[in-house]
């Protein structure tokens, strides 16, 4: 039986800062993943200023691109411009991302043992996690960071979380050069299609937070060649993201979870890196006072309110622009609107933050991110 003081599932971003801050702590750290890393993960790959903020370590190796203009679009109307001073986004590819973040996981004292869990049970004293060989991990906690369908939760009988549906896959850069990032609006019922321009292609995606709204491979073509110009689209993948996070309570227990697990990507856009590392070193933190003889429950529900404020935040910015009443959308596209958000957005400020501040946006400062960009950036 292999022991370790927590056992982290998943390492994805959210695994990844869960398992980081534990090691850093001096605990016994055991991650489990199914896959061998470098391994493929579907998403858009953009990292806002405020998860590069949240990072404990500089990614500017794997970072493709550096944006700092954003345009947007609904129902296919009059194009508006977002422009900051500074970085927005930073571009990545999470196959790049992720693999990186686990070396530098590793490199801090985590272990990793590839594995799926079949099984978990809790007592007094600590978790007993069977994986699906057979074999028995035994820990004092356990961090369930392994997605928006994630066993864990299961395994614990709570219900699956409320999902939003996306779709991307990647065609090449135009011979004109790389558009601008881009956001297209109701280009699907109650979500938006997306360009985001990589180093050597074009992530293109569609994404619907709405309950009941599909779409497919032709669809995603149909979207590509429009925005795009492509006739083709390489590497397509549909993934839901977990976004119920907002009402999500910790149940009693040695069990936390973390990043899609819980539910913690926004429903307004669907970013879930920030909200995933956030909610991952939360839930370090919450063992972490439990090792002082604290109550991790209490901590870790206190911790992740700054989250679900922006998640109730996001809800609400997507009732108000998804709603087809043309309010939400003339509010976020006028003047006011653009100012607060692109100076927001770069001083690596949520939602919640960014809301009851907009008055001041002229104020907001410039995010520090010395050394957490590449040079040219």
């Amino acid at each position: 039986m292999k022991h370790a003081d927590v056992i982290v599932v998943g390492a994805g971003p959210a695994g990844c800062a869960a398992a980081w801050d534990l090691a850093h702590a001096g605990l016994d750290v055991l991650l489990l993943d199914r896959k061998a890393f470098p391994r493929t993960k579907p998403c858009a790959g953009g990292l806002t200023v405020k998860a590069l903020l949240r990072l404990r370590y500089s990614v500017a190796p794997v970072i493709q691109r550096v944006i700092s203009e954003i345009e947007v679009t609904r129902n296919g109307g009059r194009v508006s411009r977002f422009r900051a001073r500074a970085p927005m986004v930073a571009m990545t590819v999470r196959r790049e991302l992720d693999a990186y973040c686990l070396d530098q996981t590793l490199a801090k004292g985590a272990r990793l043992l590839l594995a799926e869990a079949a099984d978990v049970a809790q007592d007094a004293e600590g978790v007993s996690l069977t994986t699906a060989k057979g074999e028995t991990l035994r820990a004092r906690w356990l961090v369930g960071a392994d997605g928006a369908n994630s066993r864990v939760r299961r395994l614990i009988g709570m219900a699956p979380g409320e999902r939003a549906l996306a779709l991307e896959g990647h065609v090449p850069i135009p011979a004109t050069g790389a558009p601008h990032l881009r956001f297209d609006f109701e280009r699907v019922r109650g979500g938006y299609g997306w360009i985001f321009p990589k180093a050597d292609h074009l992530n293109v995606g569609l994404y619907t937070q709405a309950p009941g709204v599909t779409f497919g491979k032709s669809d995603l073509v149909a979207y590509a060649r429009e925005a795009a110009g492509a006739e083709t689209v390489e590497d397509m993948v549909g993934y839901p993201l977990g976004i119920g996070g907002a009402g999500y309570a910790p149940p009693p227990g040695r069990v936390l979870l973390a990043g899609d697990a819980a539910g913690m990507a926004e429903r307004l856009l669907g970013e879930g890196l920030h909200n995933a590392i956030k909610s991952g070193q939360t839930a370090a933190a919450a063992i972490l006072a439990a090792e002082a003889e604290a109550d991790p429950v209490r901590a870790h529900r206190r911790a992740l309110r700054p989250i679900q404020a922006d998640l109730h935040a996001c809800n609400a910015g997507a009732g108000w622009l998804y709603s087809g009443h043309p309010l939400g959308w003339m509010a976020m596209i006028s003047p006011p609107g653009k100012s607060a958000l692109s100076r927001g957005f770069a001083a690596g400020m949520t939602l919640a933050e960014i809301l009851p501040t907009s008055p001041f946006a002229l104020a907001y400062p410039v995010a520090d991110l010395g050394g957490r960009l590449p040079a040219q950036a």
